[in-house]
């Protein structure tokens, strides 16, 4: 993937942003122990990495933005960051996979795309900090099956109603993303345009 200057400009930008949302509204979320931060910093992120897919139409883009995030993750101060990073750059590859092979952009891929990247959040608790980081994946499957209960007041015994309705809820938040991201993408595009029309500049 090769991008221009004003494409890398762009990929760089929204890559800061997703990674100042993480570092600061993440921070804020932590502090008030909010449920699931996960699935709502993955939905606003992607969102923010889907817009720069339909500005900067190249395999690659999403997951670059993503990769930014994550170095500046790596900035924040306190706390592991080495899981939410490797859980930044799986979202962004999760979602430059689906876009890569889904053919011309479309709603649909985008909405599937970001849900793919925020569904992500369900396995990478137990995954990645079970395995990578020795939590013991039996251990981080049942504290997600107690808190994803306690929320939805379901009885943790009910253990399949309480995935499903987990699963469910992170596809939805990921899809919305992308629904908005390809919105919100298209009408930046569609500006822009516009801009450089007037401006007397090619596109």
């Amino acid at each position: 993937m090769r991008l221009s200057l004003k494409e890398l400009t762009i990929v760089a930008a929204l890559g800061a942003l997703w990674g100042s949302v993480e570092m600061t509204l993440g921070a804020f979320l932590h502090v008030l122990h909010v449920p699931f931060t996960g699935a709502v910093l993955g939905s606003i992120g992607i969102c923010i990495a889907l817009v720069g897919r339909v500005v900067v139409p190249r395999p690659g883009s999403t997951l670059s933005i993503a990769v930014v995030a994550a170095l500046l993750k790596a900035l924040s101060i306190g706390g592991v960051v080495l899981s939410p990073m490797i859980a930044i750059v799986m979202e962004g590859l999760l979602a430059d996979a689906v876009l890569s092979l889904g053919g011309r952009p479309r709603r649909t891929t985008f909405a599937l795309a970001g849900a793919a990247a925020v569904t992500w959040n369900t396995l990478h608790m137990v995954l990645i900090q079970g395995l990578v980081f020795g939590a013991g994946v039996v251990r981080m499957y049942m504290i997600m099956v107690q808190k994803a209960a306690a929320l939805l007041h379901i009885p943790t015994a009910s253990v399949v109603a309480v995935l499903i309705v987990l699963v469910a809820g992170h596809v939805v938040a990921g899809a919305l993303a992308g629904l908005v991201a390809w919105q919100a993408g298209r009408s930046v595009v569609a500006r822009r345009a516009l801009v450089e029309i007037d401006a007397g500049e090619p596109s």
